[in-house]
């Protein structure tokens, strides 16, 4: 809660001041909400909520989308992504240490003249991708949540293809973008959409977007306004 305090008051000072907020501070409180979860409520030996009153929303699809912009807007983001990348194997997630871990290619990518740095932050998030995929699904599936696909499918085909087809559009939007833009960042959300999205699909992990929860659709929502604020200068 301390966290997300933060992150209005740096809003509102943003907004009505000419201090430009640097985005490694932005993702330091986001680093500092994923965190949080370490100490929220647990489910199967599993840490990946944070709790807000009544509601515990999900901290990696709260921060990652908007983690991803502002990594992208650093010159030196190897620090940040690992620290993000070590909790998201603490909690313990594989779909989201895995989307978080394939989106950061591209980021790798521009960054690729500092090879050290590019080379160490490959290598320990491919160990830590081969943690997480090797470590047991604590958490049983639920029918609404990760199985949202599967009751589409027994409703209907039709529906659970519209539905597929409805999940593709975020991350083919993003790459559209990222096609004109050439911006890394762009990329690296339509990646990271795109493979929760593949996760989801095996019925054993959240689909984003859909099912019962808002944890996806309101960090999505926060990513939009980041991106527009960057925008915007």
């Amino acid at each position: 809660i301390a966290a997300l305090v933060v992150v209005l008051l740096l809003t509102a000072l943003a907004r009505h001041t000419r201090w430009k907020i640097p985005a490694v501070v932005w993702a330091g409180v986001l680093l500092v909400i994923l965190a949080a979860a370490l100490f929220g409520p647990e489910a199967g030996g599993v840490r990946r909520w944070v709790k807000l009153g009544p509601f515990n929303v999900n901290a990696a699809m709260l921060v990652l989308p908007s983690m991803l912009v502002l990594l992208g807007e650093m010159a030196c983001f190897y620090p940040l992504l690992l620290c993000a990348a070590a909790i998201l194997s603490i909690q313990p997630d594989a779909s989201q240490m895995t989307a978080l871990a394939v989106a950061a290619v591209p980021l790798l990518w521009r960054g690729r003249k500092n090879k050290g740095g590019t080379l160490l932050s490959a290598a320990l998030l491919a160990l830590l991708i081969i943690y997480c995929l090797r470590m047991p699904l604590a958490v049983e599936s639920v029918p609404y949540s990760e199985g949202v696909l599967a009751m589409l499918g027994g409703i209907s085909p039709l529906l659970a293809a519209a539905g597929c087809a409805a999940l593709t559009l975020v991350p083919a939007f993003w790459g559209w973008r990222f096609c004109r833009e050439r911006k890394a960042w762009q990329l690296s959300l339509a990646v990271y959409e795109a493979v929760l999205i593949l996760f989801g699909l095996t019925g054993q992990y959240p689909v984003p977007f859909m099912g019962f929860g808002l944890s996806p659709i309101v960090g999505y929502g926060l990513f939009c306004l980041l991106e527009c604020r960057l925008e915007n200068g």
